[in-house]
């Protein structure tokens, strides 16, 4: 019994061996299931890239990767497939505009090793190309440029993103011009100060003076402010205009800002649709007056400010008064504060030895203090750095200060 066995199987050996050899001499006959032949497909054994097909089931159609063979030979390995490279991150940098997500590039696929050629043109060459490399990492996405994209300004100073941040903040307050080039433009309604070698977009400031003055008087401030990255409008007044003039006459400044952020001389485009006020004496009372009627301003500075009152007003205020006034003394600024809702942002400060006549410029008043203060109040409020606040809120070394903001 044991022998018949073995003599079976050295004959089924033999028979396989001699239908090899007839494969060789007879093209498509007896090709293996699986290679690619002209031939009817013979009973020989399955090829690895193919399984034998069980009776009775069905096997779904591979879609070809390569040529038909010709005929009897092997079926060509198939093509390596590298893997796509993974999306790197975006590169820090300013914060991208609500709802738009960083920008990541894929890598591309690598390549694979050219498919097996076939063995002498015979039908037993069924090995498989090598897979490809994986594709390079994806480059990530552009940073964003500050302070673009944003109609008031995209930055990283404030919780929220809307806020306009410019270098790094000073260790102390100065009362000293700051790190950018002015230029000046005439407009119908006075000289716009504004810096040449700054980043847009810009806050908007319209500053005038007080009785017998007609603006140039408070030009220092324009180049103050200026110098700090904010676009000032001193606007004209005639000499013998009242408060109430004066703030008719700063709503007007800032209207001739928007309109050279509409138009095309060199401001065009560049402002960022946050707009103060500010005034020395008449004009101080012109600021409070028209902060009070205008409450999408972001900033009221009153400087020895004479009139006007705080009721209602909504907009974030800094008065001055000179201890030594006798003109509009410190009563007047005191009363502005008080009558200022809770709900206000708001800050008075008297400066020891200050008159009337203390506040044509940045550091006139306390050695400086109107400018360290006023500046920023400004960069707090017009820009809503909030880098600043600590700065804003250390108290002066002299004269009373009192304040809501937190």
């Amino acid at each position: 019994m044991e022998s018949s066995q073995w003599f079976e199987r050295r004959l089924a050996f033999v028979m396989l061996l001699l239908a090899a050899a007839c494969s060789a001499d007879e093209p498509g006959m007896h090709t293996p299931l699986g290679a690619a032949g002209s031939g009817t497909p013979g009973g020989g054994l399955a090829s690895p890239q193919r399984p034998a097909q069980t009776p009775g089931t069905t096997t779904a159609p591979v879609p070809p990767t390569a040529p038909p063979a010709a005929p009897g030979a092997g079926l060509a390995g198939r093509a390596g497939v590298g893997t796509a490279g993974a999306s790197a991150p975006a590169m820090p940098g300013a914060i991208p505009p609500a709802g738009v997500p960083p920008v990541t590039t894929s890598g591309a696929a690598g390549s694979g090793a050219n498919p097996a050629t076939p063995v002498n043109g015979k039908g037993d060459s069924t090995a498989s190309g090598k897979d490809g490399s994986s594709g390079a990492a994806g480059s990530g996405g552009a940073t964003a440029a500050a302070g673009s994209g944003a109609p008031k300004g995209t930055g990283m100073c404030c919780s929220d993103g809307d806020c306009i941040c410019r270098g790094e903040v000073p260790a102390e307050l100065s009362a000293r011009n700051g790190p950018f080039k002015i230029t000046t433009a005439r407009g119908e309604r006075g000289t716009v100060y504004y810096p040449s070698d700054a980043e847009p977009p810009f806050a908007g400031l319209a500053i005038t003076p007080g009785f017998l003055n007609s603006g140039p008087e408070v030009g220092a401030w324009g180049e103050f402010y200026a110098s700090w990255g904010i676009v000032t409008h001193v606007t004209s007044a005639l000499a013998s205009d009242p408060p109430e003039i004066r703030a008719q006459n700063l709503l007007g400044g800032i209207a001739e800002l928007k309109s050279m952020n509409s138009g095309k001389g060199p401001l065009a485009g560049k402002l960022s649709g946050r707009y103060g006020i500010s005034g020395y004496s008449y004009g101080g009372g012109g600021a409070t007056i028209g902060a009070s009627r205008t409450p999408d301003l972001a900033t009221s500075v009153g400087l020895a400010a004479f009139g006007g009152t705080g009721r209602n007003t909504k907009v974030p205020t800094l008065v001055f008064c000179g201890e030594v006034d006798t003109v509009a003394g410190c009563f007047m600024s005191d009363s502005v504060y008080g009558s200022l809702p809770e709900d206000t942002p708001k800050m008075y400060i008297s400066v020891p030895g200050a008159s009337h006549f203390s506040w044509f410029g940045p550091a006139d008043a306390g050695g400086g203090t109107s400018g360290k203060y006023a500046l920023a109040f400004q960069k707090v409020f017009l820009e809503r750095d909030e880098r600043w606040k600590p700065l804003l809120l250390k108290k002066p070394s002299g004269g009373e200060f009192k304040t809501n903001i937190k």
